[in-house]
Order: C-alpha cells, then sequence, then structure tokens
C-alpha cells in the first residue's frame, strides 16, 4: 500500500477503532462461497472499503495467497485507503482436544511490515512446515507444496512443528502472533475427562498470544489460573467475522447476531496490535462503543481536544523563540507529558489551566505571577503569545498568556499543580488537605442525601446542626432533672435525717413550751346590759363575718397565683408551638429543594397544620380574668356585705380593712368585762394559729410544720430509695437519648465511609492499605475538666495522693464509646467507686466543687465527639510524611472523585517511591482515566507505561537555541516515543520487566 508507516503511528496516541482479524478474500482455498463473478473482487474491496473496520486480518488455509493478491487488487483501486491489512494463515491441528476428536484450526498473524516479515519470509516459512503425513502414501509435504483442495482439507500441521518453523524461519525477531479459537474445537471445548486432552490444550493456551472467541469468552483468558498445572497469564480475546461469502460481510456492521464487533486501542500497525497481549483487558473490547467513545458524544464538554500556541504576529523573538505553531491533538483517555527537568512540561498544563479557568493560578509555576516571581509573565514575555483550547463539544476558548482566569466561568479541569500539590502534603495543619479529602467524600454522598447541600461542609453542619438542636434540648431536660436528683441524694445522707429529727424535737419542744403559755381561759360574762349585748352579738358578727372574708381573701389569692402559673405555661406552649412551627417552615424549604429535583411535590409529601388560635384566645381569657381579679374597683362599703359582693382581690381587703375597723370602733365602746372577754378571745386566736403554724395543716402542712417533718422522716424512710432509682432511671433514658442524638452525627460519617470503602479496597495492598475509622472519641481535655470538678483535698476515691490522673485513666480504660451500655457502666463505676472509701461509705457531694455541675458534665457526653479519621497504614493524616500524604491525595482524587471534567495533575511522583508508583498509583490512574479524561505530568516512566498511557507527549526547551520549544506526540508502540521513554529510563525491576515486553527489549 502507499500508506507510509508514519502516517499509521497516531498523534493523538492509542485510539479505538474496529478490527477484524478473520476475513478470507475470495478465491480462498476452502469453503470459498464469493462466487465466480468477473467482478467479484471489485465488489469485495467496495465492501471493505465502505465499512466501519480499519484494521483486517485477511485469512487464507495454509497460505497467505489471498492476502497478497487483496493488496495488490487495493492498491490500484483505493491507493489512498485508510484501511490496514495483515496477512492471517489459517492452519489445522492434527492434536485433537475436544471430546468429538475434531482437528481445530490455528492461525498465525503476521506483522504487515515488509522490512520486518516480507512475502519471501512467509513463503519460507511455509516450505519449512510439514503437515502430517498423508494416510494412504505416508508421505510428508510443505504447506507451500499443497496444491489441490483434496489436499488442503486434509492437511494438518503439529502445533510444536508449527512453533519451531516460525522460530527456524523468524528467529528473535517474532513477526507473527499466534491465535486459537476459544470455542467450537476450540480451548473452551476441551475434553476435561481426558488428561492427556487437558495437558495438550494447556500447552496450546500457553503457545497461543491470543484467541477467537466472543465477550462471554474474555473472562475465561483473563484469568490467572486456568491452567492445571499452574498459573496462566491474562491473554486477550477479539471476535471476528470468519467472512467466506458476501452475506457474510454484513458480519462487518457488528449487528448481526454472534458476530460481535471488536475494538481495538492502539496505533493501525503489528505493534499497536501486539499490545493487546500485554494489556488484555484495557487494550481489548467486544460489543457496542467503547466506554469513552459513548462519553465523547454523551459528554462532550468534558473532552480536551486540541491545544494550539502560537507568537503572537510582529513578534521578533527577542525575548526567546518558545512556542511557535504548537498544535497538540488529545486522546481522551491518559495523556503523559514527558520530558527531562525544565523542558517545558508544567508550561504546558499550565496554559491549560489558564484557559480552563483553574482556580490554582496562584500556584502556577510557568505561568506565576507573584511580585517577587514572574518568571514568563514578567513584561517582553507571556504578552506575545497566544493559546487556544479547543474541546471535543468543537466550543473554544483564546486568551493571550499574560491575561489571569476568569473567576465568574466555572473550572473546566481539575488542576493539582506541582506547587499546590507539595503545599499540601508538606502542610503542618493538614486541614486544607483534610478538605480537598473531603471534597472528594461528598462526590459520594447520594444526591438525596445531600440535603440540597453544596458542600461537605455545609452537610456536616446541617447533618450536625440537627443533632445539636436536639442534644441540646435532651441537655435541658438533663439539667433540670439532676438538680432534682441532687436534691434527693442530699435527702439521703443520714445527716439530712438527723437535721429532720431535730428540727422536730425543736418544733415540739415549741408546742410543749406553746401549750403551757395558752392564755388563761375567761368566761363570758354573765350579766351585760342590753346595749352591751347588742355590742357584743355585733362583734361577734362583724368578726364571722371577717373570718368569712379573710377565707375568701385566700381563695382569691390561691386562684390569682394558678391564673399566673396557667398563663405562663400558655405563653411557653404557644412559643414552642410557634418554634416548631418555624422549624418545620425551615425544613420543609430545604427539602423542597431535594422533591424538586427529584420530581416530588413537598406539599403531597409533609403536609402540617398548626393551630395557635386556641392557645391564644385562652391567654386573653386569662390575662382578663389576671386583671379583673387584680384591679380596684373603689367600691363603696355596702354594710353587711357578702363574700360574693366581691370580685376583686383589693376590693375584698378593702372590706376586710373596713370591717377591722369597724370592729375596732364596737370593742372600744365595750365595758371592763367584756373587754377582758374579747382580749382573751383575741390571744386564744393567736394562740390557735400559733400552735396551728407548729402542727401543720393536716392536708398539706406547711414545710417546717411537725406534721411534714414526721411525714418527711417517713418518706425518707418508706419512698426515697425507690424515688432515687427512678430519677437515675429517667436519667438515664435521657443520656441514652443524648447518645442516640450524637449518633446520627457518627452515621452520617459511617455512611461516607461504607460509600468510599469498596473503592479502597480495590487498591489495598500490604503495604498500602487506606481505612475510614469512624467513631465517638473523648476530646483531648476530658480528663483535665473532669478532673477540675474534684476536689481532691477531700478524702474519696479521687483524692490527690491517690494520683487521681491514673485512676481515672483506669476507668476509662476498655470503655467502648460507641457502645452505650459500655459508657454508663463507667458511669455507674464511677459513682461506685466515689461511694466507698476504705470500704466506709461517703458522699459524691463531698468530693467535688459541685453536685450538679459534676452530673451535668459527666452525663451530658459533651466530652464525647463523632469523629471520622482517615489512616494509612494504622496512621492517622498528622502522623504521614509528605510522600505517603500524597500518594493519599492521589488516590482519592483517582480513585473516588467523582467529578468527570478532565484532571491534570503535576509532577505528582517527587515524594513517592517506585513501589508505590507501579503497584498503587498506576493502577488507580487506569480506574480514574475509564470516567475521566487525565493528563498526568511526569519523570517517572513508571507511571506511562505502568498506567499503559493512551498517549506520549515527549518535550523539549532547548534554551541553547533561544528557548526553542518542540514536541512529539504518540502512543507507546510508536517506535519513535518507545525509544524517547526507553532514553529517560528509571523505575522499580517489576516496572521494568513490563516495559521490557512492552518495548521488546531481550
Amino acid at each position: 500500500m502507499t500508506k507510509k508507516k508514519s502516517s499509521l503511528n497516531s498523534k493523538k496516541g492509542s485510539q479505538w477503532r474496529r478490527w477484524d482479524l478473520h476475513i478470507h478474500t475470495p478465491g480462498t482455498k476452502l469453503a470459498d462461497s464469493y462466487g465466480n463473478e468477473e467482478n467479484v473482487w471489485d465488489e469485495y474491496i467496495d465492501c471493505l472499503e465502505k465499512s466501519l473496520v480499519q484494521a483486517f486480518g485477511i485469512t487464507d488455509y495454509f497460505s497467505a495467497d489471498g492476502y497478497f493478491s487483496l493488496l495488490e487488487k487495493y492498491k490500484k483501486k483505493y491507493p489512498e485507503t485508510d484501511k490496514v491489512f495483515f496477512p492471517n494463515i489459517e492452519f489445522r491441528l492434527v492434536e485433537a482436544i475436544s471430546p468429538e476428536n475434531s482437528n481445530p484450526n490455528i492461525h498465525v498473524i503476521f506483522d504487515n511490515d515488509t522490512e520486518v516479515c516480507s512475502k519471501d519470509s512467509i513463503n519460507r516459512f511455509l516450505l519449512t512446515l510439514k503437515t502430517s503425513a498423508n494416510k494412504e502414501t505416508g508421505a510428508r509435504i510443505s504447506c507451500a507444496e499443497l496444491r489441490t483442495q483434496s489436499q488442503y482439507k486434509a492437511a494438518t500441521v503439529s502445533f510444536e512443528e508449527l512453533r519451531e518453523a516460525l522460530e527456524e524461519t523468524f528467529g528473535e525477531t517474532r513477526p507473527y502472533l499466534i491465535a486459537f479459537p476459544a470455542k467450537n474445537d476450540g480451548i473452551r471445548s476441551t475434553d476435561s475427562r481426558a488428561p492427556r486432552k487437558v495437558l495438550i490444550s494447556d500447552k496450546i493456551d500457553k503457545g497461543s498470544h491470543l484467541f477467537f472467541g466472543d465477550s462471554k469468552s474474555r473472562g475465561w483468558f483473563l484469568q490467572p489460573d486456568r491452567y492445571k498445572d499452574g498459573k496462566s497469564r491474562p491473554k486477550p480475546v477479539v471476535s471476528a467475522s470468519d467472512a467466506h461469502s458476501f452475506d457474510d460481510l454484513e458480519r462487518l456492521g457488528g449487528d448481526v447476531s454472534g458476530y460481535e464487533p471488536t475494538w481495538i486501542k492502539a496505533d493501525l500497525t503489528f505493534r499497536g496490535l501486539e499490545q493487546i497481549c500485554f494489556e488484555p483487558e484495557a487494550r481489548v473490547h467486544i460489543g457496542s462503543e467503547p466506554e469513552v467513545e459513548i462519553r465523547k458524544s454523551n459528554q462532550a464538554t468534558k473532552f480536551l481536544k486540541e491545544l494550539e500556541i502560537d507568537q503572537k504576529e510582529g513578534y521578533d523573538g527577542v525575548n526567546g523563540y518558545w512556542f511557535k505553531k504548537v498544535n497538540i491533538q488529545l486522546n481522551p483517555e491518559l495523556v503523559v507529558i514527558i520530558g527531562n527537568k525544565g523542558n517545558g512540561k508544567s508550561a504546558l498544563v499550565d496554559i491549560i489551566g489558564l484557559l480552563s479557568n483553574s482556580r490554582q493560578e496562584n500556584n502556577f509555576s510557568f505561568l506565576i505571577n507573584k511580585k517577587d516571581n514572574k518568571k514568563f509573565r514578567q513584561r517582553g514575555y507571556s504578552e506575545n503569545f497566544t493559546a487556544k483550547l479547543k474541546w471535543q463539544s468543537g466550543s473554544t476558548i483564546s486568551k493571550q498568556l499574560d491575561e489571569d482566569i476568569d473567576e465568574s466561568q466555572p473550572e473546566a479541569v481539575r488542576y493539582l499543580p506541582q506547587n499546590y500539590f507539595e503545599q499540601l502534603t508538606n502542610e503542618i495543619e493538614i486541614q486544607q488537605f483534610r478538605r480537598e479529602i473531603e471534597n472528594v467524600v461528598f462526590s459520594h454522598v447520594e444526591e438525596t442525601d445531600r440535603m440540597g447541600k453544596a458542600t461537605f461542609k455545609d452537610l456536616q453542619e446541617f447533618k450536625t446542626q440537627q443533632s445539636k438542636q436536639e442534644t441540646s434540648l435532651l441537655k435541658t431536660k438533663l439539667r433540670e432533672l439532676n438538680i432534682g436528683i441532687v436534691d434527693l441524694e442530699e435527702q439521703s445522707d443520714p445527716l439530712f435525717r438527723k437535721r429532720l429529727e431535730g428540727e422536730l424535737r425543736a418544733r415540739e419542744d415549741e408546742l410543749s413550751s406553746l401549750e403551757e403559755a395558752k392564755p388563761a381561759e375567761i368566761s363570758k360574762p354573765d350579766e351585760e346590759s342590753e346595749e352591751q349585748k347588742e355590742l357584743t352579738e355585733r362583734i361577734e358578727q362583724l368578726e364571722l363575718r371577717r373570718k368569712k372574708l379573710a377565707s375568701e381573701e385566700r381563695k382569691f389569692i390561691d386562684e390569682l397565683t394558678q391564673k399566673k402559673d396557667l398563663l405562663q405555661k400558655l405563653k411557653a406552649l404557644l412559643q414552642n408551638v410557634s418554634s416548631l412551627e418555624t422549624h418545620i417552615q425551615r425544613q420543609r424549604s430545604e427539602l423542597k429543594i431535594i422533591c424538586d429535583e427529584l420530581g416530588l411535590d413537598i406539599e403531597k409529601i409533609i403536609t402540617s397544620k398548626i393551630n395557635t388560635k386556641p392557645i391564644e384566645d385562652q391567654i386573653i381569657m386569662v390575662e382578663a380574668k389576671i386583671q379583673k381579679l387584680e384591679s380596684d374597683s373603689n367600691l363603696d362599703f355596702v354594710k353587711d356585705a357578702q363574700p360574693e359582693f366581691f370580685e376583686t382581690l383589693p376590693d375584698l381587703k378593702s372590706g376586710i380593712t373596713h370591717l377591722v375597723e369597724e370592729i375596732n370602733e364596737l370593742k372600744d365602746k365595750l365595758g371592763t368585762p367584756q373587754r377582758k372577754y374579747q382580749s382573751y378571745l383575741e390571744k386564744l386566736a393567736v394562740w390557735n394559729a400559733q400552735k396551728d403554724e407548729i402542727l401543720g395543716g393536716a392536708d398539706d402542712p406547711k414545710s417546717g410544720t411537725t406534721r411534714y417533718l414526721r411525714g418527711k422522716i417517713t418518706y425518707i424512710d418508706r419512698e426515697l430509695s425507690e424515688e432515687i432509682s427512678q430519677a437515675r432511671e429517667r436519667r438515664k433514658k435521657i443520656v441514652k437519648d443524648i447518645f442516640e442524638s450524637k449518633k446520627q452525627i457518627l452515621n452520617f460519617y459511617s455512611e461516607l465511609k461504607h460509600s468510599v470503602e469498596s473503592k479502597l479496597d480495590s487498591v489495598k495492598t500490604d503495604e498500602f492499605a487506606v481505612e475510614i475509622k469512624a467513631s465517638f472519641v473523648t476530646d483531648n481535655s476530658f480528663a483535665d475538666d473532669f478532673l477540675k470538678l474534684i476536689n481532691k483535698k477531700k478524702r474519696g476515691y479521687f483524692h490527690g495522693t491517690n494520683e487521681p490522673q491514673n485512676l481515672l485513666r483506669d476507668l476509662v480504660a476498655g470503655v467502648d464509646w460507641n457502645d452505650f451500655e459500655s459508657v454508663y457502666a463507667f458511669f455507674d463505676r464511677v459513682i461506685q467507686e466515689m461511694s466507698l472509701y476504705n470500704e466506709e461509705p461517703v458522699l459524691i457531694r463531698d468530693q467535688v466543687m459541685d453536685s450538679k455541675k459534676f452530673y451535668d458534665f459527666m452525663f451530658s457526653l459533651e466530652y464525647v465527639t463523632a469523629k471520622y479519621e482517615l489512616q494509612l497504614g494504622g496512621k492517622n493524616l498528622n502522623e504521614l510524611s509528605p510522600g505517603e500524604k500524597g500518594l493519599l491525595l492521589l488516590v482519592f482524587y483517582l480513585q473516588l472523585d467523582k467529578e468527570t471534567i478532565p484532571l491534570i495533575i503535576d509532577q505528582p511522583e517527587d515524594n513517592l517511591d517506585n513501589e508505590s508508583i507501579f503497584r498503587v498509583l498506576s493502577q488507580c490512574i487506569r480506574k480514574a482515566k475509564r470516567s475521566r479524561q487525565v493528563v498526568l505530568v511526569t519523570h517517572n516512566p513508571n507511571l506511562a507505561v505502568g498506567a499503559d498511557a493512551e498517549q506520549i507527549i515527549c518535550v523539549k526547551l532547548e534554551k541553547a537555541e533561544n528557548y526553542k520549544f518542540s514536541y512529539e506526540t504518540g502512543a507507546i508502540e510508536n517506535p519513535s516515543i518507545n525509544q524517547k521513554i526507553v532514553d529517560i529510563l528509571e523505575g522499580s525491576q517489576p516496572a521494568f520487566l513490563k516495559r521490557r515486553l512492552k518495548y521488546q527489549i531481550s
């Protein structure tokens, strides 16, 4: 063909193209069904030219005649064709491996480069390879000597002799690949009951380079344990049309059942084809379009297509030649930029970052623009150059290299410049490093779980805020309950009971003394004048009314107290209900965002109806009643007014005052005997009141009365212990609710942990094991805060001489802060230990500064924090070296980042060892390029080769030639690119071995 070798090596590197490595031509030695029409070859060639297949394996039996005939005819008809053809010779093996003992076919696909594998060398091979002995004559002839169709049908060759003939003819150059069928009479049909056939099958498998099969066969040949006697190498499977007729050529369209299209990612060269033997899974796709081709169509705005850099017209090169007519087409998968130090690698990615509005402008190295360091941005340089970035969608953006990014536009790429990478990995406080990790982790939170939040921090605050609000309410209840518990515990103090007994004795002594001081009885005078008698009766009537009014006054006071208490409760209820309504509306607004995204109507999901009017009406009614009870009507006192005459407390008080004044006036008119008797009655009333004050009421005795004190002592003896137990149980329930509320935060971290663990496990090695720990931990200040509340001078468990720090450490040891029962067992043990000292009971209140503050602190769990921590090899982030942090950050971006915009990384390997690069990082890059375009700047070929880069860009900046920038691009299999990689070869032995195979270095 007239096609130049260089044109077969794409500057965009390895690309997905349709290949069909098993297709027969008209005149094929066996089963030729194309017909004998005069234009059969023209029609055949037109079919191939119109097909979507780019590379063909032209097949004939025991011969390459069909291949050479096609080349001659194709060249004449389509001299500028883009199609590529490889000779494929099909043989029949004498070895049978199937239960039917049929003879399987085997193929040898040759290099189409005539300088490596000529027509003469193929013919020599066919002359060297002998067919099996003829059953009738016993004669053996070479494959080149076969003439008749019956000879072709009967001919078989030995697998060993086939390999020997290839080695004898071609030696170490090995310009061929042996292909064997996967099914039919191939490997998958092996008679497993026949040990000899299994051994032959394994032998053929080991000696073959690839297999003809379908997508269902791939998994088997990618396994590392196919052989009965040991490990196997993964090998590629390709599908092919095996066309023998024009009807069969319809299979080239890829739509005929049973004949899936084969896509190979490689240059259209034999070296490109050989790459599938080194990358059998990544370089071959059987079926509809490969995923990256589909994404190129569906997500065209997320693929860089081409970068152009040029001098502005009129620039005379006074400050360096730099960039002129640079035009680099970019591969949609992994692009690796290599070159020696200072040769312009970072220049390319900085320019892409500038054109893509990367927010890392301050960390550019080539286009750096700082007062003390401008480099290429100094006057006379960058303003003389322009750059244009083209996207797969067709959109472009152009800028002068002295311009800044446009912050009003979104970032079109994720760029990690070398300076930024070093800054993160050398950061002492790791805050910025942690934020980068969190942003990646956030991408794994399900959209519906993000609650409309845009960042990890926003979601974290929202999730924790809900829990904090719940916890705050629970802590309020806890503090209120602790007040009661402290009071109950104080009552359980034996000293408290002794004090009550002392008070009771004192009150009983008061009562005895009062009994002795009872007023001497004075009898009512027997003889009274009519006037005195009337006065006495009137006084008694008024006194009776005064008592009734006093009783009514007590009722008014009690009612007013109740109304005011009721009003306070109603106002608190109104406030809580209003707060609830506000909270619901806020929650609805936030959830509405998610519901709108999901096409759901929030009104149908959350319906709420809060009516505060009944509360407000009752508040108005109670306030009116209070106002009425407290108002002074300035009533004129009505003689003999009954209690029901008075409607307000001030009026009632005025009535009582008026009565008392009237009584006193009448008493002044009494004679001496009557006065003495009235005085006696007053003293007796005072005495009875004092007695009642000491004894207390029968139903609700006041504090300090004998009835109260006896009741309190009885309560302590019979009920207090049970009430303390019940109160502590209520406290335990509140503490458990606090724990569960805090657990909501822990669950948030646990969900994140589960969402990324499987991804991390896929790159786990003995040396590289990433874990996310989500658990409750105590604050660093817990021990100090706890012991600050202890009065270490008082005798008790934490007495200063007892080394309280160590004692607390012993109590905490073994506590599982993620298990509530374990946590509460710690509380119980603390209380138990503090309740005894030298086997004698002691009071906790005597060992702490403030009992309530101590309980509030211990039971509130404020010192318990839900925390997640990223660990590498069991070490936390702040314990990692810069190299370990760098590797971890890269793994997260490559393995976990769900963002699909291009990822650009500038020289990440400076702090990484070659083993980490080859074993971990290269595997992550392989996975990352399946979901996004990756551009990587490196001087370490382990990354380029270990990750099987689709495109290599070799750059050079010749300072001695006035800063002339040059570049060469292509695939790893491109001989020129291949050599440039070898020239800067360095790395670990496994990487070198893999490269050696790819480079074909003996």
